[in-house]
């Protein structure tokens, strides 16, 4: 490809993001009744699979719906597998994004994952 060819197209790019972010808060706002359940609170939380699974999970979408980002961006002829992964794994990032959005900003978490935090007001102070 003629290097003098590319540019960006900011109405396809403004699109792109805008469905990354929409897929990103899908994502985690689904993967909340899992990671918010107390049978993973009280076994599987730190084990490090949240990210994983988000990945997983996200991949999975970006692929089932053909929605590959970079190819989009990029203007490729087709879509490809490394860009339908790194796809799932900004989905995945923005979705890692949304939860502390949701918990630290918003303050929305469920009752159980509230109970097992501790306030601010019982909080050790230094």
């Amino acid at each position: 490809m003629d290097p003098s060819l590319f540019r960006i197209d900011w109405q396809v790019m403004a699109e792109v993001l805008t469905v990354i972010v929409v897929l990103s808060f899908l994502v985690e706002r689904a993967l909340s009744i899992f990671f918010e359940n107390r049978l993973f609170l009280d076994h599987l939380e730190g084990k490090g699979l949240k990210e994983l699974i988000a990945l997983v999970v996200a991949f999975t979408v970006v692929r089932y719906w053909h929605f590959d980002a970079m190819s989009i961006i990029m203007h490729a002829d087709k879509s490809s597998l490394l860009g339908y992964f790194v796809t799932g794994a900004i989905v995945s990032g923005g979705s890692k994004a949304s939860i502390k959005l949701f918990h630290d900003v918003l303050d929305v978490k469920s009752s159980k994952l509230r109970a097992r935090q501790p306030s601010a007001q019982n909080a050790v102070k230094p």
